[in-house]
């Protein structure tokens, strides 16, 4: 994802250590509105888009089974 790239080369200008990722992430996610963030997936291939999804789903369901541990009798 041309996006990614270009953020992983702005981090690499500022950091050099993997401590302030999120931080960073979070500053330039909050920089962008609605509009800015359609167009990013907009240029996204469906297989980029795919595994975007994935990885989100993936975490909250993640997050969700962990929080609801012992509340319901999962396979």
């Amino acid at each position: 994802m041309k996006f990614a790239d270009n953020l992983f080369e702005l981090y690499l200008r500022h950091f050099e250590e993997k401590e302030f990722l999120e931080v960073f992430i979070h500053s330039i996610l909050e920089q962008m509105d609605h509009d800015d963030l359609l167009e990013v997936f907009e240029g996204c291939p469906k297989d980029e888009l795919d595994e975007i999804l994935g990885s989100y789903l993936n975490n909250k369901l993640e997050t969700k089974i962990t929080s609801t541990s012992g509340e319901t009798n999962l396979p």
